[in-house]
């Protein structure tokens, strides 16, 4: 899937994680992230204030701006020697998107939680982020979408997924007022712009939906909104934290259809990990997601500006990033991220209910799979058992 939050001179284009060999990983793209040598408790202790007047979502405990106490070996710390270095494997470039993984470098969190180093590599290329986890150059890996990483392991790969950053699916189609697709009975007849893991993922939707391949025709389309703009096509596929916002900025009026509500139910940039790692380097995964969730909670705390802000300083020169799109994309990307569900147990949570919600839709998609082949919901919650002080007490986005 395309995004739009470069500037439509970017070259690249989103591969959402949809086949083995279509991908969301670009060595090309990714560059070395270090952690520095100390945390600031001060600097979250003041984004925590700064966020009263700023923060579009409500932050209701002061917990959410304390910096977290260091680590202990039943909270997953480090031997003698720590951790070493580590990697993560992003779903797309950096931007907004991942702001949480720019905090937690920035705020000292890798190196406190026992890491010399995390690598934050760049997605956006020819190998699945899956695939960079499998190899070992990086300890977790997200995936756009389930449809890619559960064939992946219904092949054979002893990956699971562990949780997932946005709950609820970002994706979705996105047409124009004058002619939209606002229901699954508007595809019809309709030109869909798409890349390849996109075409797979809306080739999902229409058999969730028990219609025909040919309900919809494929055309394949570069990054950017101007395909729809220019009438090519009759709706993108992308996420609706950010090209809605785009189309908008360019003048169109935007209307949505996510995939939930098309009957596809799935959730975004899943986290993925090698089951080896879950079995042998349990401490090390639990210390590289407690690092993640402090950074996303600090980012949440800070708001919009601060998440854009970061944004454009760990990935707005090297993609040619728009300040502005930043900005308005960060603003919308807590609505996927806070649920019930995630507010009170903590982000990243992926609930029984929700797994086996998922495995439905995939099964209706045609993907057939199960709950305990596909999740491990342990890790998190041991997590959250050893930290609780990583539940803030933020509130669901009206």
């Amino acid at each position: 899937m395309t995004n739009p939050t470069q500037r439509a001179t970017h070259p690249e284009a989103r591969y959402t994680s949809t086949t083995r060999t279509r991908s969301t990983f670009s060595r090309t793209t990714s560059s070395r992230t270090r952690t520095t040598a100390s945390h600031p408790a001060a600097r979250r202790t003041t984004r925590g204030l700064a966020a009263v007047a700023g923060l579009t979502l409500a932050v209701t405990l002061a917990a959410c701006s304390s910096s977290a106490p260091a680590a202990t070996p039943e909270s997953g710390a480090a031997g003698a020697d720590g951790f070493g270095d580590a990697g993560i494997a992003l779903s797309w470039i950096k931007n907004y998107e991942f702001a949480g993984y720019f905090y937690a470098d920035k705020d000292g969190d890798y190196t406190e939680n026992g890491f010399d180093s995390v690598d934050v590599i760049a997605g956006g290329g020819t190998t699945n982020s899956w695939d960079t986890v499998l190899t070992g150059q990086a300890m977790i890996g997200l995936a756009s979408d389930l449809t890619g990483v559960t064939g992946a392991i219904n092949d054979g790969a002893p990956l699971a997924i562990i949780g997932a950053q946005f709950v609820k699916s970002p994706v979705g189609f996105v047409s124009l007022a004058g002619d939209p697709i606002s229901s699954i009975d508007d595809l019809a007849g309709k030109t869909i712009g798409v890349d390849a893991g996109g075409k797979l993922a809306v080739e999902a939707v229409l058999k969730a939906n028990d219609l025909p391949a040919d309900t919809v025709t494929f055309a394949s389309v570069p990054a950017g909104i101007d395909p729809l703009m220019n009438g090519d096509v009759d709706a993108l596929i992308g996420f609706l934290t950010n090209y809605p916002l785009a189309v908008e900025a360019a003048g169109g009026d935007a209307v949505t259809l996510s995939f939930s509500d098309a009957g596809y139910a799935q959730m975004g940039d899943a986290v993925v990990v090698t089951k080896d790692a879950l079995e042998n380097d349990r401490e090390a995964l639990k210390a590289l997601m407690k690092s993640v969730i402090q950074g996303w909670n600090s980012g949440l705390t800070d708001g919009p500006q601060g998440i854009a802000d970061i944004a454009m300083e760990y990935g707005g020169d090297e993609n040619d990033l728009d300040p502005a799109l930043q900005l308005s994309s960060a603003t919308v990307l807590p609505s996927f991220m806070l649920t019930d569900d995630t507010v009170k147990d903590g982000i990243f949570t992926i609930t029984p209910e929700l797994a086996d919600q998922a495995v439905e839709s995939l099964g209706a998609a045609g993907i057939d799979t199960s709950t305990e082949s596909l999740f491990d919901l342990t890790l998190l919650q041991e997590v959250y058992d050893e930290n609780p002080e990583l539940v803030p007490g933020f509130t669901v986005p009206e």
